[in-house]
């Protein structure tokens, strides 16, 4: 039998967690500070804590430190009234397994427990109407991460203080973000997709996460299939490539699991047509996934053409330190819009008359490969490789988005 822990000052929280933890099978302690919780842990070694953040002379936080100097790998679930980003990039740093926002959700409770013991949950939560299609005896396994980790940053285009935790999942979850502070769950998804002007976001029924391409880039070229995002609102920019992500990915660990999920494979040409300016996309056979990009703009860009081959460690090296670029005189446009708000001298290149004015370049073709970068997150809104080859002229993420609907109408009905 498993043993919960929980620690909270509120005795109806304590007496309606109990009753519902004991019911599925649990044997639960209950503590109501952060002293008798601590002493609790050392007599009974639970298996799973559930620790509210705000509670008198010892809060949550203290209590985590003094509960992961005992035992390093306890599984400590933060809990909290008044949840924040910040507040729960703040408890994951520090080791918590989880964070979870007041009010609770059975289900959720339920889901986060269970998958703490590495168990699945008899009652996972409905996200909204997404089914991840699961596949049996294919080559292509799933993937999640190895332990949670947290990026914590700026919003490109809010430009607020903001920050993700990302979560491993179990098989046949798909990618699927979670707003904090209310908790909704919004699959990354092309169903989902809300806004593709200069960033690819998502919309679920309350709530829209935004500029999710980096992220979704860096997962779809490491393979992961399931994974649980925690966010206020925006993906932070970061240094504006996606190499910070792959490193947090690598430090996490990636986990193959046991079920296979079902490539998309591109068995004849499928092109978005009626583009104008200049703009051209196509999906067509190929056997690997690969994509050819021709750029062309005034200087110091001039004309740029890239091939990338679907490897990850070609992709770490040479397409995720690519880094968002934009010129000065569309910031002006930019801010009237709401957006660009968080460019800064470090996370975006910013091109003047002629010349870079901010930065030293990474690569003299950084401009290309970053549209690369962008294109390949696009693409993983389909929640699953692909096989086949994407030749792109002078797209951005709404042609992008255009051809990924097109593809799943082709091929995914």
């Amino acid at each position: 039998m498993n043993k919960v822990l929980i620690i909270d000052d509120e005795k109806n929280i304590l007496d309606s967690l109990s009753g519902i933890l004991q019911d599925e099978g649990f044997a639960v302690s209950k503590a109501t500070d952060g002293k008798e919780g601590l002493e609790i842990f050392d007599r009974e070694s639970p298996d799973v804590v559930l620790l509210d953040v705000w509670m008198p002379e010892i809060d949550g936080i203290q209590v985590l430190k003094e509960i992961k100097a005992r035992k390093n790998d306890a599984r400590v679930v933060v809990i909290s009234g008044h949840g924040t980003i910040s507040t729960a990039v703040e408890a994951v740093k520090m080791g918590a397994y989880d964070f979870l926002e007041k009010p609770l959700s059975i289900d959720k409770v339920l889901e986060v427990v269970y998958r703490s013991i590495g168990a699945d949950s008899p009652e996972a939560p409905d996200i909204a109407d997404f089914k991840f299609e699961a596949s049996t005896g294919v080559e292509v396994r799933q993937k999640t991460i190895g332990k949670s980790t947290v990026v914590y940053g700026v919003g490109l285009h809010s430009g607020v203080k903001t920050g993700m935790i990302l979560l491993p999942m179990p098989e046949n979850t798909g990618i699927i973000f979670e707003t904090i502070p209310d908790g909704e769950r919004i699959p990354a998804y092309i169903d989902y997709v809300f806004s593709v002007g200069y960033a690819s976001s998502l919309k679920g029924k309350n709530n829209i996460v935004r500029t999710v391409e980096h992220l979704l880039s860096a997962c779809h070229m490491y393979g992961i299939t399931n994974l649980l995002v925690k966010v206020s609102e925006e993906i932070p920019i970061l240094d504006g490539s996606a190499i910070e992500i792959c490193k947090k990915i690598d430090e996490a660990g990636v986990v193959t699991q046991t079920e296979g999920i079902q490539p998309l494979v591109i068995s004849e040409k499928v092109e978005v047509r009626n583009l104008r300016n200049g703009k051209y996309i196509a999906a067509e056979p190929s056997d690997s996934f690969e994509i050819e990009y021709h750029l062309e703009q005034i200087k110091p860009i001039g004309a740029q053409d890239y091939r990338f081959v679907g490897d990850t460690m070609d992709y770490v090296a040479n397409i995720a330190p690519a880094r968002t670029f934009g010129f000065l005189k569309d910031f002006e446009q930019l801010a009237k819009m709401g957006l660009g708000t968080g460019g800064r001298i470090n996370n975006f290149i910013i091109i003047g008359d002629d010349e870079v004015i901010n930065t030293k370049l990474r690569f003299d073709d950084e401009f290309v490969r970053h549209k690369i970068l962008d294109l390949i997150g696009d693409m993983y809104l389909l929640n699953r490789p692909i096989i086949g080859k994407i030749t792109a002229r002078q797209t951005g993420h709404m042609e992008n988005i255009a051809l990924v609907k097109e593809l799943k109408n082709r091929f995914l009905k």
